[in-house]
């Protein structure tokens, strides 16, 4: 029986919350995608709504990303763009 795409994504998550290198979490995210075609080769549409779900998902996290950069600027903490020109 296959497992959620939720199962499947869960590994990708935590070590993007981690902050690993993004070669890191590419090869994670390269690794759900081909397993997710394998398993819906006979299944195109059902293929294109996780994808569909997934791009939703990580445009969800950049919002909340910027959101969490912007409020912090507010309150007068470091900004990621000043954290990553140290």
């Amino acid at each position: 029986m296959p497992r959620s795409p939720a199962a499947d994504l869960a590994p990708l998550i935590k070590l993007l919350q981690a902050g690993v290198p993004p070669n890191r979490a590419t090869t994670e995210l390269s690794r759900v995608l081909d397993k997710w075609k394998v398993e819906l080769a006979d299944d195109g549409e059902h293929l294109q709504e996780r994808l569909s779900g997934l791009a939703e998902q990580m445009m969800t996290g950049i919002e909340e990303m910027h959101e969490g950069i912007a409020e912090a600027s507010d309150k007068g903490k470091p900004t990621l763009r000043r954290i990553l020109a140290t």
